[in-house]
C-alpha cells in the first residue's frame, strides 16, 4: 500500500502537484518559524485606488472583473481575494494535489493507462489531468476561503485631517472658541469631535456645521454654520 502511494506521488502527472506542495510546506515551516511573513506576496486589490478602470465597476468585485486582466482578473473573477495571496496558493495546490492523486490511483487502473504502449499519449493524458484537477480546484478554494476572509480585513485608520468638508450635527448647547462638540455620522456607531466655532456665527444645538480646519495642536476642528 505505501508503496503503491509514493509510486503515485512520484509519478507524472501527480510528481508536478508534489513539488508545489513540498515548496508550499517548507514555505509554511518558515512562516512558523517567523523566518518569512505570510503576506510577502501580496497583490494590491484596491481597483479604485490602483487601476483606472472607465466606469463603474460594480459594488461586488468578486464578480465583476470584466475588463481586468492577468493574475489580479483571474483572482477577482474566482473570488479567490480577501485572504493573503500565499493562503491561496497554498489551498489552491493542496486541491489540485488532492483531486490529480485520487484520480491517477482510481481511474489510472481502471481504464488501463499505465498499459498504453506509446509514451506520448500517456504525457497527453497527464497534461489533460494536470489541467482539469487545477479547473476543479479553483471553485473549491474558492469555497473553502470564503468563511475565513473576515479574519484577514483589516481597517485603515480615519486621518482626521481627510475629515475637512464633512459635514456634522452640534450636540451641545453652543459652541465657541474654546468649547463645543459635534457628531459624524460614518455609517456606523458615529464620531464625536471637539469643535470650535467664532461667536458671531452663533453656532448652537442642533445646528449643521462643515468641518473647515482641523487644529492638530488641540485636536479640534474649526467649523463654519451650514
Amino acid at each position: 500500500m505505501m508503496e503503491l502511494f509514493l509510486n503515485n506521488l512520484s509519478s507524472f502527472p501527480v510528481v508536478i502537484f508534489t513539488f508545489l506542495l513540498a515548496i508550499i510546506i517548507c514555505y509554511w515551516l518558515l512562516a512558523l518559524l517567523g523566518a518569512v511573513d505570510i503576506e510577502m506576496f501580496d497583490l494590491s486589490f484596491e481597483v479604485d485606488l490602483d487601476l483606472e478602470v472607465d466606469g463603474d465597476i460594480g459594488t461586488d468585485i468578486d464578480t465583476n472583473a470584466t475588463g481586468l486582466g492577468g493574475v489580479t482578473g483571474f483572482m477577482l473573477k474566482w473570488g479567490l481575494t480577501g485572504v493573503p495571496v500565499t493562503v491561496v496558493v497554498s489551498i489552491l495546490v493542496a486541491f489540485s494535489w488532492l483531486i490529480c492523486y485520487v484520480i491517477v490511483s482510481i481511474f489510472y487502473p481502471l481504464f488501463l493507462v499505465d498499459k498504453i504502449p506509446l509514451e506520448f499519449i500517456k504525457t497527453i493524458i497527464g497534461f489533460v489531468l494536470l489541467v482539469i484537477s487545477f479547473g476543479l480546484a479553483i471553485p473549491m478554494t474558492s469555497w473553502i476561503i470564503k468563511p475565513i476572509k473576515k479574519v484577514f480585513v483589516t481597517h485603515d485608520a480615519v486621518k482626521k485631517a481627510s475629515l475637512i468638508g464633512s459635514e456634522c450635527q452640534v450636540k451641545t448647547g453652543h459652541v465657541t472658541p474654546v468649547f463645543g462638540q459635534a457628531t459624524y455620522d460614518d455609517g456606523g456607531a458615529g464620531m464625536i469631535f471637539d469643535v470650535r466655532a467664532e461667536v458671531t456665527d452663533e453656532v448652537k444645538k442642533g445646528d449643521w456645521v462643515v468641518l473647515v480646519e482641523y487644529n492638530e495642536e488641540e485636536g479640534s476642528y474649526l467649523v463654519k454654520k451650514i
